[in-house]
């Protein structure tokens, strides 16, 4: 029995160019394809998927937020992202909202298959590069960029502009208090104990 295969991109050459090496393959039936992550929610359930392969940056519903959704209601399926993106933050992302399998788009086909072929039977399946991303996230879990809610982001860039407690409080009509307790509930999400240390940090892990 093939594989069905759902392509998930918001180009069309994308798309194009994965179909194409997936078409050759027997093991596989590409049961529909999506330009946003909107129409991804619409054909899961008339596609039926075994698959699915998302690019994280689509019109609307992003990938990770397309996981996000489905992963709940559709257990059997598998999500793959499938990025040009490297970076931790969107690694870590992507397993955090419940990712099976993260590739680069500089895949190749035999590989591409590989991963599918074992993302299916239930494994997990990660280009090298993202493999040594998580492993060093393991070994190194403070270098996770924490997050932030939008109010702590907001008094952050305040503090690191020089602004004081009162002038942040009176700005954002909130209590002393509660700008304090922001900046407190900051320090620990950074792992640092002071204001000082906490600028430095944010700036060390592009947070400002």
């Amino acid at each position: 029995m093939k594989i069905r295969v759902l392509l998930a991109d918001d180009h069309t050459l994308i798309r194009e160019g994965f179909r194409s090496l997936l078409g050759g393959n027997d093991a596989f039936e590409i049961v529909g394809e999506a330009s946003s992550g909107a129409e991804v929610v619409n054909l899961i359930n008339t596609t039926q998927p075994d698959v699915v392969l998302l690019d994280i940056h689509m019109p609307g519903l992003t990938g990770l937020e397309v996981i996000e959704r489905l992963r709940k209601t559709h257990s059997t399926i598998r999500f793959v992202i499938l990025s040009m993106h490297e970076e931790r933050e969107y690694v870590m992302k992507a397993l955090k909202a419940g990712a099976d399998g993260y590739l680069l788009k500089s895949i190749g086909g035999q590989e591409l298959a590989t991963a599918i072929k074992a993302i299916h039977g239930g494994s997990k399946y990660f280009s090298p590069q993202v493999t040594n991303i998580i492993a060093d996230s393991v070994a190194n879990p403070t270098a996770e960029t924490p997050e932030l809610t939008p109010r702590e982001k907001e008094i952050l860039a305040m503090v690191a502009s020089g602004q004081s407690t009162k002038q942040i409080a009176d700005k954002l009509d909130l209590s002393v208090r509660t700008v304090e307790s922001h900046r407190i509930n900051m320090l620990k999400k950074v792992g640092v104990s002071n204001t000082a240390e906490l600028i430095k940090k944010a700036i060390e892990l592009k947070m400002l």
